[in-house]
């Protein structure tokens, strides 16, 4: 792996491991569904996005030997090879509706879906950065997928959202 590949995805890693601590002590600190912008949310989004980004410049960086500019993350995601979109789309999908199921929620997403989460989360960092001069939209379960899935860590996906399940009902005794 060169210095640069290797800088790119211990980054990612590092994001994505951010994300989790801060989305973690949110639930820990908050009640989930209503206390949107606490101190933690709004860093978490913004890292997820982060670890996204830099995630999909690590595969295009071994797949095309560059690493492309932008935050762009529709863009990023259509210059990757076409199996590789394929398979990213393919395990995204698959872990938004296994957690769907786990919550017993009745949001699936589709291949037509996942293209449309993608385009509307495309500038999430950016946008989320200043999330108080608009009014961002956010499928948190979407941005965690992908993120889970571009980091090759959706195997462990399943055991993530059971812990975060025990983490909220621990937060709902209290």
């Amino acid at each position: 792996m060169d210095q640069m590949k290797e800088i790119i995805h211990s980054t990612a890693i590092a994001y994505f491991l951010s994300y989790k601590c801060l989305i973690d002590k949110h639930i820990e600190v908050c009640n989930f569904y209503s206390d949107y912008f606490s101190a933690y949310f709004v860093p978490a989004i913004t890292t997820a996005a982060f670890s996204c980004e830099l995630a999909l410049k690590n595969i295009l960086h071994s797949e095309k030997g560059k690493t492309p500019r932008g935050h762009d993350l529709y863009k990023l995601f259509n210059q990757l090879n076409q199996q590789t979109r394929k398979d990213i789309m393919e395990r995204t999908i698959q872990a938004y509706n296994c957690k769907a199921e786990i919550l017993s929620v009745t949001s699936r997403i589709s291949e037509k879906d996942f293209f449309i989460l993608l385009n509307l989360h495309k500038d999430t960092f950016t946008i989320w950065r200043y999330f108080y001069e608009g009014t961002p939209n956010l499928d948190l379960d979407f941005i965690e997928a992908l993120m889970f899935c571009l980091n090759s860590k959706d195997d462990n996906y399943i055991s993530y959202i059971n812990y975060q399940l025990a983490l909220r009902k621990n937060n709902n005794k209290s």
